[in-house]
């Protein structure tokens, strides 16, 4: 069964920051990630580790200064095994203009 998307997946690379706590975490962490894809929901991030799922993120975008609250929708070992892969949903509404999207 093929899965419904909310809306249409753009490939974009944006480097960004996300601030959280990690796997067995005391206290926030900042660290550098990356955009695979983006849509008006959320996105999909290469980072350098894992977030548990449903845990509260704020990524900073660069590109346009905005600050947004994300939720961990699913965290996986990137193919290659050396990086994460991160689902995150925007928790205000649509996303289209924190990633500068059309």
């Amino acid at each position: 069964m093929e899965e419904k998307r909310r809306s249409k997946r753009i490939a974009q690379m944006i480097t960004i920051q996300v601030i959280g706590m990690q796997q067995g975490g005391s206290s926030a962490v900042g660290q550098t990630a990356e955009t695979i894809e983006v849509n008006n929901n959320g996105a999909l991030l290469k980072t350098r580790s894992k977030f548990d799922p449903g845990v509260e993120v704020m990524i900073h975008n660069p590109k346009n200064l905005e600050n947004g609250l994300f939720n961990i929708v699913w965290s996986k070992p990137s193919p290659a095994g050396t990086a994460w892969n991160v689902a995150v949903e925007y928790m205000d509404g649509d996303a289209t203009a924190f990633w500068g999207i059309q």
